[in-house]
């Protein structure tokens, strides 16, 4: 099953202090993947990324390729009914147009064609061709693109694959057992075999031989920059110029006697080798000194020789012989453990089986423990400050209240151990005042004043520790007329000026746990409670308040009364932060003088409906914290973006009413420890790093469109820009993702069928769109990725869609023909239908949850939602109960089980539960004379007005008129019961 381990992985900082210097630092997201997930099997022999962005993995059972978010899978072995096909692959190599080259476990070769997504042999041209396989596993993608391998007794195949055509080109040397072999950029390649080193023009088939070495002795190659090096076996490496291969270069001791059997040369020019020993080494052509490194391997791999190295920017990333792995640290000169070290067992193993990493910073992972491991460098695009670096004590780091001072030019930060400092450009603070207490808020009034929020000594001006008033205060505004309104949790709402208390009229004894008050446009004062919202105005000199009018529509209103928070945007309009209820924009419908509320909740993609701040940038999106995740919402675009741990956010919850923008554009959002600083500028993609944009799939009527699943097309739709429906009355799909693994949970995607199509529409979460009832004509289909603030943020991919009309509409005679069979065969049809409505009825099996019955076919379906229904039964009156205990007993992946539930009653787990609950509401309510609130409570709803709510919203009417109309029901039913008799 899946494991999203988002558990930040942190590797231990070393320190050395006369140097003064540091080890690089990775954290990192986990993510594991089986077969529960998808993978044909859990045993993977290699992970290759092609030119699209794709991720390949080879198994023991079977091809898959991923693109972030669904595996497709390639049948191998008997099962796909491709002659020869053995079901493990060893190894894959991707060439430049995508198509992969496989070696399977018997030596034969293989490849999955990219314009017709189908396996083929190698050797589909070849007359022996099923009998020929690899020798040595020798295999190689060459610099030229090509794909090269040795066949003892036949020589080297050069195979190619150009517009979805096999190439192969055989050059005969029969005569030598070749044991390795690489291209050089120089139209040559050079191998070694039993008879010493050569050279292979690959224009003329004419060979030479270098230095004239004749002798076996060489057991690895390398080419770099010009440059061809050579292992031997005897611990030597040999270096020649390749445009002077008569002449050796240099030949380097490296203190050894064994076989070298790897080799590479970083980019900053040391040499690393291994040899049958296990770990690694280095040699630095400079000073020529050699370094050992080893890990500490509980389980080392046997098997697997020699290294396998990637290296982007300055980070190395080593898999060494015999096992180990991690990353090298240039710094102090050392091989980190990644998260694998053995002695923490929570880690992963650090025998790895194979591995790829990809540029933008995502490894991908098998280790001995089978699998798939998805490990993602934290890019702390978004960064945490402290007040007090280090310090674990109690609220000392814990920041609600934020302000810039426009009279100071400064940034003030009070945390709740009642102290308040101006934070410097540099991250260095000055204590500004000390009152104690926990600070919840800070205000500036027109006159510059600053007024200090503390929920334990009151409210203050900032120089003065007297305070004005002692409850406890979270928030203060100041309105139009220099009235400062004063939200005091217990207290209620107070109104201030000029040292005097001000009446308010219409306030009772509700509406006293006020968390939040902001301005609205039209000078009101609106109030946030954990009972509602509040509005303020002033008639005749007075101030009056009242509950704010909410539409009596259900759909309308507010998830939530409880209000964190209350912020207005630069066009007037107020946003909702609640406690359970996610984010509100409020709206006012002047026709009914309600206010309506557009809510953005779970449903709408939120990470989670408790919102604790809110804030606007400069060009107008609104920025809130969601629990532990900061988001941004875009109301013109409907773009929702969360950022998360993957971006450096998500450690730790964020505060209550702790949001602010600053001049110059960049927000803070206070957490319980420490502050965020948000610079939408570096919250791009990373210098040369692309979101690359690719159609991963296209359906007709719901089928998967592939040649090696259907007949229809004999070419890959997703590659090809062209497609031609079958027919008018086809449904057609295409599905796309970003393959950029590491922004993909913050790409949006639009899409329009130009010519049907106006305006471009968001793609749903599942990005697939689909189309019916397209008339007849040409149509492009374009699908764009956008990445908020990005520099460049449009990508584009294109395909056209040719529409033709069905044959049979030819003629006008074919017309009355088709419909009098047309007429026959509805005729006929409907009585079949009726037949095998019978039938199947006959043999379905009834599962009843109240009044409503659903029929199942197959016994698997009714055993499976039997047994939810029969665990329900037993735990539905529990508050507590959460989705993750139905599916922690049903032993299923929360994914696996949503999809199972969802297909079956076609009701998400959570609507299951609810409709579970209400439907046993129902029943109390028709039998019992319980009070609603004692329904509520024995159904497992802990909030009487939530259970109201959404028993109204469910049945159409409140729990109370229902009671009232099956109890007349009953009565009138029992009355003619009686007359009857009578």
């Amino acid at each position: 099953m899946i494991r999203l381990s988002i558990r930040l992985w942190a590797v231990v900082i070393f320190s050395v202090i006369s140097l003064k210097t540091f080890s690089l630092e990775y954290q990192a997201t986990h993510t594991h993947y089986s077969t529960a997930e998808g993978l044909p099997s859990n045993a993977i022999s290699d992970i290759v990324q092609d030119s699209y962005g794709y991720i390949w993995i080879g198994t023991w059972s079977g091809l898959t390729r991923y693109d972030g978010f669904n595996f497709t899978n390639y049948t191998t072995g008997k099962n796909s009914c491709i002659p020869h096909l053995h079901n493990r692959i060893l190894t894959l190599s991707p060439d430049l147009e995508g198509n992969i080259w496989m070696l399977m476990y018997d030596h034969r070769l293989f490849v999955l064609n990219r314009k017709t997504d189908c396996i083929q042999s190698a050797f589909l041209n070849k007359q022996d061709g099923a009998n020929l396989k690899c020798t040595h596993e020798l295999t190689l993608m060459g610099q030229d693109g090509s794909y090269y391998a040795f066949i003892r007794g036949k020589g080297i195949y050069r195979f190619s694959m150009l517009d979805g055509k096999l190439c192969n080109e055989l050059y005969k040397i029969a005569h030598l057992d070749i044991t390795n072999m690489v291209t050089d950029n120089n139209g040559k390649l050079w191998f070694s075999s039993d008879k010493g080193l050569f050279l292979l023009d690959l224009k003329t088939h004419t060979l030479s031989r270098p230095n004239n070495i004749k002798d076996n002795n060489i057991s690895t190659m390398l080419f770099h920059q010009g440059n061809m090096f050579i292992g031997t076996k005897k611990g030597q490496v040999l270096q020649f110029d390749i445009h002077k291969p008569q002449k050796l270069m240099k030949e380097y001791d490296m203190h050894t006697k064994l076989n070298i059997t790897s080799l590479y040369v970083d980019k900053h020019g040391l040499l690393w080798f291994t040899t049958t020993d296990p770990g690694i080494s280095n040699y630095n052509f400079q000073s020529g000194i050699i370094k050992n490194f080893n890990q500490d391997v509980p389980a080392p791999e046997t098997d697997v020789k020699g290294a396998k190295i990637f290296e982007f920017g300055n980070t190395m990333w080593i898999k060494m012989n015999h096992g180990g792995f991690g990353y090298y640290d240039r710094n102090l000169d050392q091989i980190n453990y990644f998260h694998n070290n053995p002695a923490n067992s929570w880690d992963l193993s650090n025998t790895v089986s194979t591995y790829n990493v990809v540029p933008e910073g995502v490894l991908w992972i098998s280790t001995i423990r089978r699998g798939l491991e998805r490990l993602e460098l934290i890019h702390r695009r978004i960064h945490r400050y402290y007040l007090f670096p280090g310090n674990n004590e109690y609220a000392i780091n814990e920041t609600r209240a934020i302000l810039w001072d426009k009279v100071g030019n400064r940034l003030l930060v009070g945390n709740k151990k009642g102290n308040i400092y101006q934070v410097m450009a540099d991250g260095t603070k000055k204590l500004i005042q000390s009152l104690g207490g926990r600070i919840y808020g800070m205000m500036q009034d027109r006159k510059g004043r600053i007024w200090i929020s503390n929920k334990d000594k009151g409210l203050f001006i900032l120089g003065n520790n007297k305070p004005i008033l002692t409850d406890k205060t979270y928030t203060t505004v100041e309105d139009q007329d220099g009235v400062i309104w004063i939200a005091s949790y217990g207290q209620g709402i107070k109104a201030y000026k000029n040292g005097k208390f001000l009446p308010i009229t219409g306030l009772s004894n509700t509406y006293e746990k006020a968390r939040t008050v902001c301005m609205a446009g039209n000078g009101e004062i609106w109030a946030g409670t954990s009972e509602g919202i509040l509005v303020f105005h002033k008639a005749h000199g007075k101030y009056i308040a009242a509950p704010l009018p909410e539409t009596p529509d259900i759909n309308g209103q507010l998830f939530s009364d409880d209000i964190i928070e209350i912020a207005r945007d630069k066009n007037n309009n107020m946003w909702i932060a609640t406690n359970g209820g996610g984010l509100a924009k409020a709206k006012y419908v002047p026709d009914s003088a309600f206010y309506r509320f557009e809510v953005l909740s779970e449903k709408n993609g939120l990470p989670s409906n408790e919102i604790h701040s809110i804030t606007f940038s400069h060009s107008g999106d609104v920025w809130f914290s969601s629990d532990q995740n900061i988001c941004s919402y875009n109301p013109e675009k409907d773009f929702l973006t969360t950022y998360s741990i993957s971006d450096g956010v998500g450690e730790v919850t964020c505060s209550e009413g702790g949001a602010i923008t600053l001049p110059n554009g960049k927000m803070i959002f206070g957490t319980l420890n420490g502050y965020y600083l948000v610079d939408c500028n570096k919250l791009g993609t990373p210098s040369g790093s692309q979101l690359k944009l690719a159609i991963t799939d296209f359906y007709i009527n719901d089928k998967l469109q592939s040649p090696r699943l259907t007949n229809t097309y004999d070419y890959y739709i997703p590659d090809s820009g062209v497609v031609e429906l079958p027919s008018r009355t086809s449904v057609f799909s295409f599905r796309f993702a970003s393959l950029n693994y590491q922004l993909q949970h913050r790409v949006h995607y639009l899409y329009k069928l130009e010519g049907h199509d106006k305006e471009w529409h968001n793609a749903p979460e599942d990005r697939m769109v689909s189309f019916s009832d397209i008339p007849v004509g040409t149509y492009k289909f374009r699908v764009r990725a956008v990445l908020p603030f990005a520099s460049k943020e449009q990508y584009d991919e294109k395909v056209i869609t040719v529409i033709v009309p069905p044959y049979f509409l030819a003629s006008s005679i074919a017309i009355w023909i088709y419909i009098i069979l047309t007429l026959s065969a509805i005729f006929v049809f409907f009585w079949w239908r009726k037949k095998m409505v019978k039938e199947n009825l006959a043999k379905m099996h009834i599962l009843k949850i109240g009044p409503d019955e659903i029929a199942f076919q197959h016994t698997e379906d009714y055993d499976f939602v039997k047994a939810q229904l029969d665990w329900l039964e037993q735990h539905y009156s529990e508050s507590g109960l959460k989705i993750e205990d139905m599916v922690l007993q049903s032993h299923l992946s929360r994914t696996s089980y949503y999809n199972q539930v969802k297909s079956l009653t076609g009701l998400s787990p959570k609507e299951f539960i609810s409709d579970f609950r209400l439907k046993k509401a129902c029943m109390y309510l028709e039998g019992d004379n319980c009070t609603i609130a004692e329904v509520a409570y024995r159904c497992g709803f802990n909030d009487p007005v939530y259970f109201t709510r959404i028993f109204k919203n469910k049945i159409g009417i409140t729990p109370s008129k229902y009671r009232d109309e099956k109890q007349e029901k009953k009565s009138s039913d029992q009355n003619e019961t009686g007359k009857e008799s009578n």
